[in-house]
């Protein structure tokens, strides 16, 4: 398996069932990951993505929506 040491990839609704397993996936293989939720201050949301392993070092959570114009923007 290839390392994504040093390697920075963005998965977009990293709060979803799918999208989590991705985001715990590329930090098990040392990826840093920008990962996009809705809402990065709720706790009920986020908590499982900020518990594993590597999170602290590796993933910053940013707040996009698909339904807010712009979310995504720069």
């Amino acid at each position: 398996m290839s390392t994504g040491e040093g390697k920075v990839v963005c998965v977009t609704g990293a709060a979803g069932f799918v999208a989590s397993w991705l985001v715990k996936l590329l930090l098990q293989r040392g990826y840093t990951v920008r990962a996009t939720v809705r809402d990065p201050n709720d706790p009920k949301k986020t908590e499982h993505l900020l518990s594993l392993d590597g999170a602290k070092e590796r993933l910053r959570l940013f707040k996009a929506d698909l339904l807010e114009e712009g979310s995504f923007d720069p």
